[in-house]
């Protein structure tokens, strides 16, 4: 049965379809009677008068019939495009083409002697009333409604004049009820100034944004600039408060250089402290990122997680046949089936809740759903905690990247893409030496398979669960103050989004074996996120708000490693992906022999014996003498235990 809102969205588009029937055959019929009208020829409409319905019965079927062929009753009324009108454009022609043919190609004494001009007449009116009813919804909403009621609604500067800012601005004046109203643009590109988009102007450059602001009384600054990096929002947020305008939005999207990526209403959001301190100038090509993963199966480990989940997000953009999302984690699994449910609905999403060092069950999930594309972002990933327990690290990180990548191999997976991390380089903790090992499995076991294995390696996503920011949130919800270890604390920080959505790019360019390496930026100072954060919460720093320094703790480290140090890096075609030089000595069978040694060793050994084995397999492990009270892969405290908790 279907639902109710299917129901009225069926009857909607029903009347809307006869609507445009209706329409089609007043403005078919209006046009041969003015044709005839214009050629003036009353002796001849006098000698057809009798055969006149004839006629005009000929007209309406060709035309209504041709219209039908171009799905021109399939059109949205208030998205009609371009296309749409080219469309009517070759009907008309071809349809009037046609009754020329019957005309003049045809010996029918009902047409003996029809005016040529007619014919031509005929065809411009049709095309002028047809094409003119359809787009008349969008001219409304687009054009003449923008001069009604202006005055409640917030004047809005939009920064950038692109393709991203152009739909942008066609997507407001498409929207209702309607919150924004825009003045003009602001853009740095010298040949677009005094130019207008949409009837909106392109009212001058960034350096002259406070004087724009000030003489047009903006109330918003609305930033739709998709190569945009930290600095560019930190710059333009600035202006903006010194300027008066405390209401600053961003466009929450990539820049994709395919342009297959429509930007909109529903992309705009508050600005915040991501976008000041993780935002990158990411740019990806989703048309190579859909040529495997659209209509494809794809399972995603640790999908619950906060990388994990966003893996999902963004894969199910790309229209895959199935999504299979696996995770220990219940309650969080849940909630995101039913998210993805809503925002995909065209999408089957599948959930496994399953431990994956648990073989008999990862195997029966693989024969149920049969992926052709897999992610492996499940993983223990808390440093501190996996000194304490080397033995989970090993269970989680080593054993069940094994199980999931050989069970991969033996059911034709496709592609298989390991979610890694940059304390895999010169690991100086047990979590980093079993996802180096994670590493080694998965670049062993693809040299000898059909399946394409590949790593992708990056360091701090900020807002990821356990990292500094939410932490800082807590902080400050409670009065502060915002506690950091020491002032000159820094780390390399990337959104969430623009990590996943580069992990994408690379597994559809990567070969078999490849470790890929995401180009993290500039370290940024931990004491200057929690400024940022402070001041867009409209706070004074070290007023309002204090920061307080409590000390390095033991083992932890003032600057992060830089990704690349350990074994150098070749360019890819994408700037911010780089391959490791790292090369794999292991094959399958070694792979399996050293997996083994660590189970066997998994009821019964101590610390020190899990150091003695992954110092044996990983040369350049240098464990320190110190347990790391700091989670430096993401910069926040040490948190509750939880099986399978994700990078």
């Amino acid at each position: 049965m279907k639902s109710q809102d299917s129901v009225f969205s069926t009857s909607s588009n029903l009347m809307r379809k006869l609507l445009f029937i209706f329409f089609d055959l007043v403005s078919f019929a209006a046009s041969i009677i003015l044709a005839f009208a214009i050629k003036d020829d009353s002796a001849y409409l006098f000698w057809v008068s009798g055969s006149f319905y004839t006629i005009l019965a000929t007209f309406l079927v060709i035309k209504l019939s041709i219209f039908f062929f171009f799905k021109l009753y399939d059109i949205s009324w208030r998205y009609v495009s371009l296309h749409d009108l080219a469309n009517i454009s070759k009907a008309c022609l071809i349809s009037n083409g046609i009754i020329f043919i019957i005309i003049y190609g045809f010996n029918i004494h009902i047409f003996y002697n029809f005016p040529k001009i007619v014919l031509l007449i005929d065809l411009v009116f049709t095309f002028l009333l047809s094409s003119g009813f359809k787009i008349s919804k969008r001219m409304y909403l687009e054009v003449m409604r923008q001069s009604i009621g202006n005055s409640d609604l917030k004047r809005t500067l939009i920064i950038g004049a692109g393709s991203s800012g152009e739909q942008l601005l066609r997507d407001i004046h498409r929207s209702h009820p309607r919150k924004i109203f825009p003045i003009g643009f602001v853009d740095d590109d010298p040949s677009k100034q005094n130019l207008y988009y949409q009837g909106i102007k392109v009212l001058g450059m960034t350096d002259k944004l406070g004087e724009i602001i000030r003489k047009y009384n903006i109330d918003m600054v609305l930033i739709s600039v998709l190569t945009a990096d930290r600095n560019f929002h930190r710059k333009i947020l600035n202006i903006a408060r010194t300027s008066g305008v405390k209401d600053v939005k961003v466009v929450s999207s990539i820049n994709d250089v395919s342009n297959s990526i429509q930007v909109g209403m529903n992309d705009i959001r508050d600005i915040d402290v991501c976008d000041l301190i993780g935002r990158q100038a990411v740019s990806i090509n989703t048309k190579v990122i859909s040529g495997y993963l659209k209509d494809k199966k794809v399972l995603i480990s640790g999908a619950a997680g906060s990388i994990g989940s966003e893996i999902s997000r963004q894969v199910a953009f790309y229209e895959p046949e199935q999504i299979a999302i696996v995770d220990i984690n219940e309650s969080d699994l849940a909630d995101l089936e039913l998210q993805l449910k809503r925002m995909f609905p065209s999408t089957e999403i599948k959930m496994y809740l399953c431990d994956i060092s648990n073989k008999l069950k990862v195997e029966r999930m693989f024969d149920q759903f049969r992926p052709e594309v897999v992610f492996h972002a499940a993983a223990y990933k808390h440093v501190p905690v996996m000194e304490k327990f080397p033995e989970e690290a090993v269970r989680v990180n080593i054993i069940g990247t094994h199980i999931l990548s050989s069970i991969s191999t033996k059911y034709g997976v496709e592609n298989f893409i390991l979610i890694s991390t940059d304390k895999a380089v010169n690991p100086t903790s047990i979590m980093g030496a079993s996802k180096r090992i994670a590493e080694n499995i998965v670049t062993g076991i693809g040299k000898g398979s059909a399946s394409r294995f590949v790593a992708v390696r990056f360091g701090n996503v900020i807002g990821s669960r356990g990292s500094a920011l939410p932490i800082f949130i807590d902080q400050l919800k409670n009065g502060g103050p915002l506690t950091i270890t020491h002032p000159e604390m820094k780390r390399y920080f990337m959104t969430i989004p623009e990590a996943v959505a580069l992990v994408l790019q690379a597994a559809a360019t990567g070969k078999n074996g490849d470790v890929f390496i995401l180009d993290m930026g500039e370290p940024i100072k931990i004491v200057d996120l929690a400024t940022e954060l402070i001041l867009l919460n409209n706070l004074i720093p070290g007023k309002d708000i204090k920061i307080e320094y409590t000390g390095i703790r033991e083992g932890e480290k003032l600057f992060e490693e830089v990704l690349t140090a350990e074994e150098g890096v070749i360019k890819t075609s994408h700037e911010k992906i780089f391959k490791s030089r790292l090369v794999c000595m292991h094959n399958e069978e070694s792979i399996n022999t050293m997996v083994k040694e660590f189970i066997d060793m998994l009821n019964y050994s101590s610390k020190s014996d899990w150091i003695a084995i992954l110092k044996y397999y990983i040369p350049t492990f240098n464990p320190s003498s110190k347990i790391d009270q700091y989670d430096t892969e993401t910069g926040g405290e040490i948190l509750p235990l939880q099986a399978n908790s994700k990078i």
